[in-house]
């Protein structure tokens, strides 16, 4: 940190009107002791400002979370010491520029959208995309952001084919690369279909304990979206937990609709672990679909089932002739 970036960052701190927080996200990645030491030397620096450090082991990569749902995985100095601390302004005066136009539009998103902007340190184009897009976060929750410094994780960028900054990608089905057309992105944002969305967007809402809007969303367009079924087999108990909750109540309110679940599931069941095959066997029996007995008989009766899968299928065949 530069004599004159400390300068800035106290003029910066005098300008508060109040204490504000933000969140430091370490991880067991190396590259943590870099925001470690960034983060104090900007609390040394800055005495309004309070930094909750955080241990989180599910977070593969470390990041300093702003607000609800900005996520800085990158070290911002030089020029993207400006927009950083514009963002913590808008946590002590949440007074964001906004026109009208976009602002009503973004009223109208009800579903969960994530912008990844992928920056590098000397883009003359990167801190005016980053000053455009962190607004969005404050003028609708649902949207969240995560900005990444591609040369600090390039392992991150290569993983997303990202060749230059600035380059912003959205739900990872849209992509825009230089500088950001905030309308477009907008109005893309407003008009997609929500079984266009991520793996990752489904997650945040499960683990946010929003299970009955994932599912209220798949009731209003009566379709079970391909990124779901992903959430039904993932690794991570509670997020099988949280989509299992939300199947439930699918299949309370439209038994047909959560049968969707059983082709895609079955092509998946023989390559996933003993322990998902039986939460998948449960979410057979919860349809009470006749059709899957034939199946369910074929794991009960096989040696080279494990006694737990085998258990989990006779009592999905009990729920289903109940």
């Amino acid at each position: 940190m530069t004599p004159q970036e400390e300068k800035t960052i106290k003029k910066w701190n005098d300008g508060l009107s109040g204490k504000i927080e933000i969140e430091l996200i370490l991880t067991e990645d190396e590259r943590s002791t870099r925001f470690r030491e960034f983060s104090d030397k900007l609390s040394n620096l800055a005495s309004k400002l309070s930094i909750n450090q955080i241990k989180d082991d599910e977070n593969q990569v470390p990041a300093i979370k702003v607000g609800r749902s900005i996520y800085y995985h990158a070290i911002p100095l030089e020029v993207e010491l400006e927009p950083f601390l514009e963002a913590l302004t808008l946590l002590d005066c949440n007074s964001f520029k906004l026109t009208g136009e976009v602002q009503n539009r973004l009223d109208k998103v009800k579903i969960p959208a994530e912008l990844k902007l992928y920056i590098a340190k000397q883009c003359p184009f990167c801190p005016v995309s980053v000053k455009q897009l962190i607004p969005l976060t404050f003028a609708n929750e649902l949207i969240k952001l995560e900005i990444i410094d591609g040369t600090l994780f390039p392992e991150i960028a290569e993983l997303n084919n990202i060749r230059s900054a600035p380059t912003v990608l959205l739900d990872e089905n849209f992509r825009w690369t230089g500088t950001t057309n905030l309308n477009e992105i907008v109005e893309i944002i407003l008009n997609r279909n929500p079984s266009d969305l991520s793996t990752s967007s489904i997650i945040s809402l499960l683990k946010e304990g929003n299970a009955d809007q994932v599912a209220e969303m798949m009731l209003d367009h009566n379709c079970i979206f391909p990124a779901f079924i992903n959430t039904l087999i993932h690794e991570k108990w509670p997020i099988r937990l949280g989509a299992m909750v939300a199947f439930e109540y699918i299949v309370e309110k439209n038994n047909a609709l959560a049968s969707q679940v059983i082709n895609p599931l079955w092509e998946q069941f023989q390559s996933v672990e003993d322990r998902i095959k039986g939460d998948i066997i449960y979410i057979f029996g919860e349809t009470g679909n006749i059709e899957m007995v034939p199946k369910l008989e074929t794991i009960l009766y096989s040696k080279r089932c494990h006694d737990e899968v085998r258990d989990a299928a006779r009592e999905a065949l009990r729920k289903i002739e109940d």
